[in-house]
């Protein structure tokens, strides 16, 4: 089954926050009290609710928070002669955080679909592994898999930055 195309509204097709999977009208499991993060299965909301819990995001810690939702706010989407791009969707306001994004390990599932393609899942995860500045003395580092997806530099206009959420 493929979703509708881009053309059509944008509620018929979202992004499951955890496995990434395209999901489409009644397959989208909303979250419960934010509305806005979509998943493609009980297990899948589960496992993004609680921090470091089976490679989950953490949504429980910023459930709520304005900030960007993907196939909402932005979308990862090829760009030409760019590779593949976080892309926004509407005008985002200066300050406004536009994505939050959990480091996850090599077991995650979508890792397998990171580049190199043909690569071991050691090669994509050191691979697309990026430093996340000093946390608590230690250098920090890891793979996100939206921001991994991405073939180019944000730099020149947003920052990021780098929060540990212990569990809750």
């Amino acid at each position: 089954m493929s979703c509708p195309s881009p053309s059509a509204e944008a509620s018929l097709k979202r992004h499951c926050a955890f496995c990434l999977k395209e999901i489409c009208g009644e397959e989208i499991k909303k979250c419960g009290k934010c509305r806005k993060r979509a998943y493609c299965s009980k297990e899948c909301q589960t496992a993004d609710w609680t921090p470091n819990e089976k490679n989950g995001q953490g949504h429980k810690n910023w459930c709520g928070t304005d900030c960007g939702e993907e196939d909402i706010d932005w979308i990862v989407t090829p760009v030409p002669g760019k590779g593949l791009g976080l892309v926004a969707l509407r005008d985002i306001p200066a300050a406004y955080p536009i994505i939050v994004a959990a480091v996850v390990d090599k077991t995650h599932p979508g890792v397998a679909d990171l580049m190199p393609i043909n690569g071991s899942l050691d090669d994509k995860f050191n691979f697309n592994t990026f430093e996340c500045g000093i946390h608590n003395g230690v250098e920090a580092s890891g793979v996100c898999l939206r921001t991994s997806r991405t073939n180019h530099s944000c730099d020149p206009n947003a920052e990021s930055f780098y929060e540990k959420y212990g569990k809750v």
